[in-house]
C-alpha cells in the first residue's frame, strides 16, 4: 500500500452522478449498475491515480484484473455508490475485504487518506509476507480487512522479488556493489518506485539487503 493523490471528479461523475444515484435509489435495489460507477472514464481516473495498481495491494491490474471497489460499502451507505471520492481501484482479490460490522474502514490504513509515512509506521515486509509493524493494531486490522497475507498475494510479492533478485544479480556480476554504474542503480531501484508493483514491498527488501541504496 502506497499512499495515492486523487485526481479531479471525472466528468461522467459530474454530468450524470446525481441522476444515476436518484434513479438507483428510487430502483430499491440492492447494488447500483457496475457499467455506471465502473464507467471507463472512471476506471481510467482511477488507474492513473495508481500507475494502474490495486490501491491496497499494489499489484498490476493490468496483469491481475481491476475491479472498482466501493470503499465505504453500498450497503452501509446507498447515497454513496456513485461518489467518487469512494471508488477505489482494486483487485478481485482485496475486493473481497473483510466487511464494514467486522473491521470498520477507520479502524485500517487508507491509502488516500494515510500518507506513506503514516503508512510505513503501520506495515512492513520480510520478503514477500507482510506484517504489523511493531504490534501496531491498525496495522493488523489493515492486513486482516483486504487479506494482504493472502497466499494469492504472497505468490505474486515472490515472483517480484525474483525480479528484482534477478536484475540485482546481473547488476553485481561486474563485481558487486562497488562497481556498480548509476544505471545499474537505477535499473534496481526502480522497482521502489511508485509506477512499479508492490514497491514499498520491493523497498523493504532493498533497505535490508541493500542499504546503501537509501545512504543518500
Amino acid at each position: 500500500m502506497r499512499h495515492i493523490d486523487r485526481l479531479p471528479k471525472p466528468q461522467i461523475l459530474e454530468q450524470k452522478g446525481k441522476e444515476w444515484l436518484d434513479k438507483f435509489l428510487e430502483s430499491g435495489k440492492k447494488r447500483p449498475d457496475s457499467s455506471k460507477y465502473a464507467h471507463q472514464s472512471v476506471k481510467q481516473a482511477l488507474e492513473s491515480m495508481s500507475n494502474t495498481k490495486c490501491f491496497y495491494c499494489e499489484c498490476s491490474v493490468k496483469e491481475w484484473g481491476e475491479e472498482v471497489d466501493h470503499h465505504i460499502e453500498v450497503t452501509l451507505d446507498k447515497t454513496l455508490a456513485f461518489n467518487w471520492d469512494n471508488l477505489y481501484l482494486s483487485c478481485s482479490d482485496c475486493n473481497k475485504k473483510i466487511p464494514h460490522n467486522v473491521i470498520r474502514i477507520d479502524e485500517a490504513l487508507d491509502p488516500i487518506v494515510d500518507s506513506d509515512e503514516e503508512i510505513k509506521r503501520h506495515i512492513t515486509f520480510a520478503e514477500e509476507s507482510i506484517y504489523e509493524m511493531n504490534g501496531s493494531e491498525k496495522g493488523r486490522k489493515t492486513i486482516e480487512k483486504y487479506r494482504l497475507n493472502s497466499k494469492i498475494l504472497d505468490n505474486r510479492r515472490r515472483m517480484q522479488i525474483k525480479k528484482m533478485q534477478t536484475t540485482i544479480i546481473e547488476c553485481l556480476k561486474k563485481g558487486g556493489t562497488s562497481c556498480l554504474t548509476n544505471d545499474d542503480k537505477e535499473l534496481i531501484k526502480r522497482y521502489t518506485y511508485r509506477s512499479s508493483p508492490f514497491s514499498y514491498m520491493c523497498e523493504c527488501y532493498l533497505r535490508e539487503h541493500l542499504p546503501e541504496f537509501f545512504n543518500d
